[in-house]
């Protein structure tokens, strides 16, 4: 919590070291001749563990490591660009980085001078702190990572890519142009949304939700052990495959859908146009409950060893395949089969307008 009207600004003197020697070159663009200078500013500032750490730029990549550290270090690249070395030289020069810390939150703020026209500032930053950090970090414009951490963390790129990986807490990733990525969560939420790329999450243990979500790309999810997990995908395939959680929902609206290995007491699959394959574990209950549509594509599904309940298969445009006994009651056609499996209180439902069923 934030302590009321306390607010310390912390600039830091003795941890900035500026690395002018880097230099600059001339760069050829549309514009005309541009140059470029970097300078270097590192920064440390005490902090205690369960704090949150937040950082931003407009443009530049952000990469934040937890260790067994009691303090929050930071270096900074600052990149300018005009049309002369020593405007650049000049512009970065202007650019102030410091500490700005409140109660439990220590952020990382960088002031820039008004860039004019043909001339621009860029911001990447290196991060160490404690492992017991929250993060929250963002760019405009480049990728954003947060790695072996416990707490939560909160990442975003609007053009870049979104990654975590070892993290003990909550995971939410978002990018509106690039590709996210989670590998290993532990303990809390996993929430991956992609506008434009592909959304993957992989050895998720003790997990609560799981979403992973991509308007334009594949979605995967794999090795994951959660209370509910959903995977979709707008354009692209959707895919999960060795995971074990309470309800599973999976669904793409262009692309393929395929369930590998899944232990759950519910799944749903629904897939627009592409083929639906699922395959349950051995593990799986007997009495599961599972809904799988297609609107253009065929079905295939293999039941867990012992299942047993109702089943409602249909194919408008295809034949339905069934090789399990089953009790029918009234006629068994070859579009559409309504029965019993054994004795249960389980339920699978198949429907394709266009395509044939196959139940294993």
């Amino acid at each position: 919590m934030r302590s009321r009207g306390f607010v310390r600004r912390v600039v830091i003197g003795i941890g900035i070291v500026a690395s002018l020697g880097i230099g600059g070159c001339v760069i050829n663009g549309d514009w005309g001749p541009r140059a470029k200078f970097e300078r270097t500013v590192e920064l440390q500032q005490a902090m205690q563990p369960g704090s949150t750490f937040a950082v931003s730029t407009d443009s530049g990549s952000i990469h934040v490591a937890g260790e067994e550290t009691n303090q929050a270090q930071v270096v900074a690249t600052i990149e300018a660009r005009a049309g002369s070395e020593e405007e650049a030289q000049e512009l970065a020069e202007r650019v102030e980085i410091r500490f700005e810390e409140t109660a439990q939150r220590v952020a990382v703020v960088a002031h820039k001078p008004n860039l004019g026209f043909n001339r621009s500032i860029s911001i990447s930053y290196r991060v160490v702190v404690p492992r017991q950090t929250h993060i929250e970090c963002s760019s405009a414009s480049g990728s954003v990572e947060a790695i072996d951490l416990t707490g939560n963390v909160n990442a975003q790129s609007a053009s870049g890519s979104a990654k975590a990986a070892r993290i003990h807490g909550s995971v939410h990733l978002r990018s509106a142009s690039g590709s996210v990525h989670c590998e290993g969560v532990t303990g809390g939420d996993a929430d991956l949304e992609s506008a434009s790329g592909s959304a993957s999450l992989s050895d998720a243990s003790q997990a609560r939700t799981c979403r992973v979500d991509s308007a334009s790309g594949p979605a995967a999810a794999e090795r994951i052990d959660a209370d509910s997990l959903r995977v979709h995908s707008s354009s692209g395939s959707a895919r999960a495959s060795d995971a074990r959680a309470k309800t599973i929902a999976l669904s793409a609206g262009s692309g393929n859908v395929s369930a590998g290995n899944v232990d759950c007491q519910r799944l749903t699959a629904e897939d627009g146009s592409g083929h639906v394959s699922v395959t349950f574990s051995p593990s799986a209950p007997r009495d599961l409950v599972a809904e799988i549509h297609s609107s253009s594509g065929g079905v295939d599904v293999v039941l867990p060893p012992g299942f047993a309940g109702r089943v409602d298969l249909s194919a408008i445009s295809g034949s339905v395949h069934i090789d399990l006994p089953v009790s029918v009651r009234g006629k068994i056609g070859s579009k559409h089969v309504v029965g019993a499996i054994g004795e249960g209180t389980g339920s699978l439902s198949v429907h394709t307008a266009s395509g044939s069923i196959h139940v294993r």
